[in-house]
């Protein structure tokens, strides 16, 4: 695909796709207490069945349905994850029995595991290497917003329909979804399997399964079981003996011999590290300095993603001319100072300021987002682009945990969470991630030459 023949409706329309995804990890929240109501269910089983469920699968299956694009194409791929993931928001119409319920949030959590890591692949092998910066922040931001949407349209969607039309709603955008993406897939790069997946590869199912383990054991031991984190450590290394050891890995750990792959793998996760908890953080300090309650928060929150969405969209553009180098310590530093203004208000500060430093901190996210993610794919060969991108959304999900984990320590309590130092601390933490992640963006590339 030639940059004349790439348009922003196509772009829309794969990242529609992809968005589902952490719409679905967040809307359901709100849905809850309905759902409990008309299952007679505790609130507890259904969070550990369908937000832990849907968390999990979504994670382990990321780099498999990476490796399955690369090898079977991203047409085919892409598709079979918009079916799977149509199944699953269709099967809750269908019966009200839990057991239904929970395999409708399984089989959404699978088709995206499908769908995000192809989308990206897409991104690389179609995206002209100039632009790469530019599309790679506009779907960072993209995913952002969706994730921060979740709660406000699912609090509008079940007060207004009931909970089976946050299930519902998906249904109309991935038919949109669809029918936009299919300008990708006319002849291109993008439809077919790679190169490399002419010959015959067998499924490296040792691999998948000590990858499935240490990723349940390191998620469940920073939600609530810190005694899993030693097996997940353990898992960890044997997974790594083995895929140096495999002739067909599920995972190419060479990739991590490219300093940009993973200097961006370690981008995202720092950078998620900070957004996501301050997403869940900020509804709590809101409360805290002037009693208010989430509507009230609303706001604020839109300011921190709208500037995000900015920042996004500057960021390619500016690393189009300055480099990925320049653009993502610049943004790093720039969340820095937001984070750190932040940490220093109390209840006499005025409402306006916390809304201004949390847009600085968003544009400063914004800005690196996409340089990063363009940056760590740039070197990656076409045939391994799949498992590439898996492996930089795995780092997504797992960056937002750590953080949402430490969050949780802070404020475990509700002494903790009435308690402004201890926010203080959180959001010093916060900020210490995105300087930390300004370091590494010491080891991404300079301006790339144009075509």
């Amino acid at each position: 695909m030639t940059t004349a023949d790439f348009s922003l409706p196509r772009l829309l329309g794969l990242g529609l796709s992809a968005m589902l995804i952490p719409l679905g990890s967040t809307m359901i929240a709100v849905a809850l207490p309905s759902i409990a109501s008309d299952l007679n269910r505790a609130p507890a089983t259904l969070t550990q069945w369908l937000v832990n469920g849907y968390l999990l699968v979504n994670i382990v299956a990321l780099a498999p349905g990476g490796w399955l694009a690369d090898r079977w194409g991203h047409k085919k791929t892409l598709r079979l994850g918009q079916a799977v993931f149509a199944v699953g928001c269709v099967l809750p119409l269908m019966s009200h029995d839990f057991g239904m319920l929970v395999a409708s949030r399984l089989l959404m959590a699978l088709g995206g595991a499908l769908i995000i890591p192809t989308v990206m692949a897409v991104f690389k092998v179609s995206v002209p290497p100039q632009m790469r910066h530019r599309v790679f922040g506009y779907f960072g931001a993209m995913m952002s917003f969706s994730a921060a949407l979740g709660p406000s349209l699912g609090g509008v969607l079940v007060q207004g329909f009931g909970w089976l039309a946050i299930f519902f709603m998906n249904l109309p955008p991935l038919a949109l979804s669809v029918w936009l993406s299919r300008g990708f897939f006319k002849a291109g790069a993008a439809s077919a399997p790679a190169a490399a997946a002419t010959t015959a590869q067998r499924f490296d199912w040792r691999g998948a399964l000590l990858m499935a383990a240490m990723l349940v054991c390191l998620v469940v031991g920073l939600k609530d079981q810190p005694l899993l984190l030693l097996p997940a450590a353990l898992l960890l290394a044997l997974f790594i003996a083995c895929e140096r050891r495999t002739a067909q890995p599920l995972m190419d750990l060479r990739l991590f011999a490219d300093r940009s792959f993973a200097a961006g793998c370690a981008i995202i996760a720092l950078q998620n590290l900070a957004m996501y908890a301050l997403l869940f953080q900020l509804p709590f300090l809101l409360k805290l300095l002037y009693q208010w309650g989430p509507q009230q928060a609303g706001p604020f929150m839109t300011a921190f993603m709208v500037a995000n969405m900015l920042g996004a969209a500057l960021g390619g553009r500016i690393a189009e001319r300055v480099g990925a180098r320049a653009t993502c310590v610049a943004g790093s530093l720039l969340s820095v100072a937001g984070l750190l203004g932040l940490s220093l208000v109390d209840a006499h500060v005025a409402p306006l300021l916390v809304a201004a430093a949390l847009a600085i901190a968003g544009l400063g996210l914004g800005l690196a987002v996409g340089p990063s993610q363009g940056a760590a794919m740039a070197h990656v060969a076409h045939s391994a682009s799949g498992i590439a991108s898996g492996v930089l959304s795995t780092c997504r999900y797992l960056g937002g945990i750590v953080g949402v984990s430490i969050l949780g320590l802070l404020l475990s309590s509700a002494a903790s969470s009435a308690d402004l130092a201890r926010h203080e601390q959180a959001i010093l933490i916060f900020a210490a991630s995105f300087f930390v992640a300004g370091l590494v963006s010491l080891r991404l590339p300079g301006r790339v030459p144009q075509a």
